[in-house]
C-alpha cells in the first residue's frame, strides 16, 4: 500500500536535500563503506573452529583477519582502502621509533679508572691522553678518579672503580678480581741518578769501592734492596717524593739518586725544574719493568679489546706523539 506523508508547510528543496542525504548514506552506500575497510592481520588463541579461522587446535596461535575501526571517506572507492594502510603504517613506524629514542635518553654509565698520577704531572698528562684516545677508538666512555696507591687498590678488588692505569705483570697473582690487559702502555727501568759531571759508574757493584751517600724513595723496595747489598746503612737513607730526591741531589747533599726513570722525568718536567739540566742517569740497572693497564673482572671481555688498540696505537705513533705533545705543553721544547 502506497503510504502519503504530509507535506504541508515544506519546500521542494527540503525533499530534493533529503534526497541526496538517502543517496550519499543509504543501504548500499553502507555496503561499499563495509567492503572497503581497510584489514589487518593479528595473532590470537584459536577458540576451536572459530569462523572464517584454521581448526589449528585448542591454545595455537593463528593469524586471523580483523577490520580497523575507522574508515576515511573519498570520492575514489579504492582510496578509503589505501588511505587507512598508509595511517596504519605511520603509526606502526612511529611505535618502532620510540624505543630507540628512550633508550638514547638513558646515558651510559662511564668507566671509572684509578690512577695515583696528577693531571698536571708528565705522566698524569700522557697516560690521561693515551687512555682517552683507546677507550674513544672503543666507543667505551671514561672517567679518570685520582687516588693513592693502597686505596686505589682497594676500591678496584671490590669493584668500586673499573680499572687501573698501570701495574706490573705480576700483579694479577695477588689480585685475583684483576684481569692483566696484556698489551703492556710502556716500560720503566731502575737507575741510579747523578748531578755531578764528575761521577761515573760502570755496576752497581763498584759502588763498594766509593765513598758516595746514595737516596732513595721511601716504599721503591728493588732500590732499597739493591742499595743495601753493596752500601752501609749510614751511607743509604730514604726520601718521601722524587721531588726531595732531585732537590737533594743539586743541592749536594747526596751523590746519586735511585729512582725510576718515569718518575725522574715526571719531576724534572714540573716547572721548579724547568731550568734544570743537569741531572743524568748515572746508571741504569736490571730488566725493563713492563706496566700494563688492569681491568675488574666483570670487564674482562674489554681486556681483549683493549690489548689490540694500545698496540695499534704503538704502531701508528700515537703514543709517541702525546709524549712530545706533553713535554712541549709543560716545558715549551
Amino acid at each position: 500500500m502506497q503510504k502519503h506523508f504530509d507535506t504541508s508547510g515544506r519546500s521542494p528543496a527540503h525533499f530534493q536535500h533529503r534526497a541526496i542525504f538517502m543517496a550519499a548514506h543509504g543501504p548500499a552506500k553502507r555496503a561499499v563503506r563495509r567492503d572497503h575497510r581497510p584489514e589487518i592481520g593479528s595473532v590470537a588463541e584459536n577458540p576451536q573452529g572459530a569462523r572464517g579461522e584454521m581448526n589449528a587446535g585448542p591454545g595455537s596461535l593463528v593469524l586471523r583477519r580483523q577490520y580497523m575501526p575507522f574508515w576515511i571517506p573519498q570520492a575514489s572507492g579504492d582510496r578509503p582502502r589505501k588511505c587507512g594502510q598508509h595511517l596504519l603504517i605511520a603509526a606502526l613506524l612511529a611505535s618502532f621509533a620510540v624505543v630507540p629514542a628512550r633508550l638514547l635518553s638513558e646515558p651510559i654509565r662511564p668507566l671509572v679508572i684509578a690512577t695515583n698520577q696528577p693531571e698536571t704531572s708528565y705522566e698524569g698528562k700522557w697516560q690521561r691522553r693515551v687512555y682517552e684516545e683507546a677507550f674513544k677508538r672503543l666507543g667505551v666512555p671514561i672517567e679518570v678518579a685520582l687516588m693513592p696507591t693502597l686505596r686505589m687498590t682497594a676500591m678496584a678488588d671490590s669493584g668500586v672503580v673499573d680499572g687501573q692505569f698501570v701495574r706490573v705483570f705480576g700483579y694479577a697473582d695477588a689480585h685475583p678480581e684483576q684481569v692483566r690487559v696484556e698489551e703492556p702502555i710502556y716500560q720503566v727501568k731502575f737507575g741510579l741518578w747523578a748531578s755531578s759531571p764528575a761521577l761515573n759508574l760502570s755496576r752497581l757493584e763498584d759502588l763498594a769501592a766509593t765513598s758516595w751517600i746514595g737516596i732513595y724513595r721511601r716504599g721503591v723496595e728493588q732500590c732499597q734492596n739493591s742499595l743495601s747489598g753493596v752500601l752501609p746503612g749510614d751511607r743509604v737513607s730514604s726520601v718521601s717524593t722524587p721531588e726531595l730526591g732531585l732537590q737533594m741531589l743539586l743541592a749536594g747533599r747526596v751523590d746519586f739518586y735511585c729512582e725510576l726513570d718515569a718518575a725522574v722525568l715526571n719531576a724534572l718536567y714540573l716547572p721548579e725544574f724547568k731550568n734544570v739540566t743537569s741531572i743524568r742517569p748515572l746508571l741504569m740497572y736490571g730488566d725493563p719493568i713492563a706496566l700494563h693497564p688492569y681491568l675488574h673482572r666483570k670487564h674482562a671481555e674489554l681486556a681483549g679489546r683493549l690489548a689490540a688498540v694500545l698496540k695499534q696505537m704503538k704502531a701508528d705513533g700515537s703514543l709517541e706523539r702525546f709524549r712530545r705533545e706533553v713535554k712541549y705543553e709543560l716545558t715549551g721544547q
